[in-house]
């Protein structure tokens, strides 16, 4: 029997293998898929030339963790995608924030939480998570996300209230505000617009409006934990994502005012979702 894992997003996806006991990452990542509103063609393809499967007969279980798959009909969309791959194997799905919990906690429990282009979090009990907090999408919500932040620092620039020497990094020829518009509001990819902005931050973390802005964000989602689960329940939280892993010492700052420890913040789930089912195995 061979294992493999999946970490699936929007516009990329990391894979990784186990076999007879030695869990190997994929070096390179491959395409996304978003049951919610892409195509799994290219990732299909990606996966086929790839040829991650062990082949030679053996048995292949895949667990694939993935944006967009908190609904049945999304899950059962990825699950069909990767079957069409693997017509064989016994595919599970599951969404990103429970990929994120068994990788940073295992089978503990505490608060968990994606913060990338997106945000998410739940309480993990160890086993399942509990989600009470609403997901309302980065036009609404995603509060401490990369199209959150991203959101707010293009506000500020097209107003004039960001530094001068901000805005000249951003756009060195001045931003054109009706390309921006339409990017903003008629791309399908907007919110990975928006977010991509919040990555130019990371040259400028020494200067006060960078920090305040960062802050105030983080903050803000600060509060929404403090609203939706229990003091117990958010007393830890561990992280993934670009955001968290990039920004922690402006986020742990700030979760620790509502009275929540950040005790990890990973870039990529993958090396922990490996290790967890590698020690599943035994």
């Amino acid at each position: 029997m061979a294992l493999l894992i999946a970490d699936i997003g929007g516009s990329s996806s990391r894979w990784g293998i186990i076999r007879n006991g030695e869990a190997v990452a994929w070096p390179e990542k491959l395409a996304g898929f978003n049951p919610a509103s892409g195509s799994p063609d290219v990732l299909q393809q990606q996966l086929k030339a790839a040829r991650l499967d062990p082949g030679h007969g053996e048995a292949l279980e895949v667990f694939a963790y993935g944006a967009g798959c908190g609904a049945p009909d999304r899950a059962g969309r990825m699950h069909g995608a990767l079957r069409q791959v693997w017509p064989q194997a016994v595919v599970h799905v599951g969404t990103d924030l429970l990929g994120a919990a068994r990788s940073l906690y295992g089978t503990k429990a505490g608060l968990v939480l994606i913060l990338g282009t997106g945000m998410n979090a739940g309480h993990y009990d160890g086993n399942r998570l509990h989600c009470p907090m609403p997901s309302l999408g980065y036009i609404l919500g995603d509060e401490g996300s990369g199209a959150d932040i991203g959101k707010h620092l293009l506000r500020d620039v097209l107003h004039g209230l960001a530094p001068e020497v901000l805005r000249d990094a951003i756009f060195p020829q001045g931003p054109d505000l009706p390309a921006l518009l339409d990017a903003v509001y008629r791309s399908p990819a907007s919110q990975a617009f928006v977010a991509a902005f919040t990555a130019r931050l990371a040259d400028h973390l020494g200067t006060e409006y960078v920090h305040d802005l960062l802050a105030s964000r983080f903050f803000a989602l600060g509060r929404l934990l403090q609203l939706h689960f229990s003091a117990e329940e958010r007393a830890e939280v561990r992280a993934s994502g670009s955001v968290a892993h990039g920004f922690r010492p402006v986020l742990e700052q700030a979760l620790l005012h509502g009275g929540m420890h950040l005790s990890a913040a990973v870039k990529d789930p993958l090396p922990g979702l490996l290790a967890f089912h590698a020690q599943a195995l035994r």
